[in-house]
């Protein structure tokens, strides 16, 4: 198995990214033109005062009359919202299936490790990986080319788009960013390390709960105090590891949400100045304010792409090493348990 979460996935579903960077590709001339269409419907079939057309736009060449060129410019946006959509669904169906393969495949090289397993521990650790680790890191799979390339390639479309309605605009739809790149970064440092705790703690009491089975088997009527109240003991552990998590994700998500939801006071107070002072044509910001709609939810799916990779390539890392040879750890672990269970006898 690779050493690398992003090495496996592309190695293990090469044809099928390839497709999903060609359909995904395909999505962002129409992210472009969602945008541009509407500027031209308030500016020139809209904002027309002469009744009679637009004189600086002509519709694929020919001059239409301003009923005409409104109807010709809400059919294009039509067709090409149509034709994003579908693009966006062919997208998904496929991201679904490399999100199964990749977690069927996992699954077959943990079922093939058990089955040379001697030892009840192992195999229950790697029960536990193959139900609780695995499916986070497949579903991740589907996600590694395609929001980059959708949602990365949107934002960058609108930042653009920004660009050339005016620089001002730009600047004031990006200027939390900053904010949101050194802070959040750190406190997803602390998620990760939290995350890899969790899954020790998980394992940790899968080993414990199976220890006191073995021993009822050898003749043992009821379990020792001593393992009840390690259990107790470590499933506590575990519960505190969990809050701690979901802590950590509540100001990651309270964070993000705040400096998002803030960017909106500097877009409208410097773009409302600018249409007031007539450095800016109305259909700009209105098309304007499109982008922006674009650019907060695909800087969200960023940010949860982000998240999720850091968990799936922690998990990644410890399903790795649980399907390579028993540490010393494991060994100590099995041979107290083995103990046990002669005691037991």
């Amino acid at each position: 198995m690779a050493a690398r979460l992003e090495s496996y996935v592309v190695r293990a579903t090469s044809r099928l990214q390839f497709r999903l960077v060609l359909l995904s590709v395909l999505t962002l001339p129409a992210a472009w033109l969602l945008l541009e269409i509407p500027k031209h419907i308030i500016n020139h079939a809209l904002a027309d005062d002469t009744g009679d057309g637009h004189p600086k736009m002509a519709f694929l060449g020919v001059q239409l009359g301003r009923v005409e060129l409104l109807f010709a410019l809400c059919a294009s946006y039509l067709a090409v919202l149509t034709l994003s959509g579908l693009a966006k669904y062919a997208v998904n169906r496929v991201r679904g299936r490399v999100n199964e393969r990749l977690v069927r495949r996992l699954r077959l090289a943990i079922v093939r490790r058990a089955r040379g397993e001697r030892s009840p521990e192992r195999r229950a650790t790697l029960a536990a990986v193959a139900v609780q680790e695995v499916e986070p890191i497949g579903y991740f799979g589907g996600s590694l080319v395609v929001v980059p390339l959708v949602q990365g390639g949107t934002l960058v479309t609108s930042i653009v788009f920004l660009l050339l309605q005016n620089a001002a605009l730009a600047l004031a739809a990006l200027i939390m960013l900053p904010v949101q790149l050194s802070i959040l970064p750190r406190l997803q440092g602390r998620l990760n390390a939290k995350v890899r705790q969790r899954v020790h703690a998980t394992r940790e009491l899968g080993a414990l709960l199976t220890a006191p089975a073995d021993a009822r088997q050898a003749g043992r009527a009821a379990c020792e105090p001593s393992d009840l109240s390690r259990q107790m003991l470590q499933a506590r552990k575990l519960e505190g590891v969990r809050i701690e998590i979901n802590d950590l994700k509540g100001r990651l998500k309270g964070l993000y949400n705040y400096t998002s939801n803030l960017t909106p006071f500097f877009f409208f107070s410097i773009g409302g100045y600018l249409v007031v002072q007539g450095q800016l044509s109305l259909g700009a910001l209105v098309a304007a304010l499109a982008a922006y709609k674009e650019i907060a939810p695909a800087m969200r799916e960023l940010f949860d792409f982000a998240q999720d990779w850091s968990d799936a390539s922690a998990r990644f890392e410890e399903v790795t090493k649980a399907l390579g040879p028993a540490g010393p750890g494991d060994r100590a672990t099995e041979r107290s348990a083995r103990d046990r269970t002669v005691r037991a006898a």
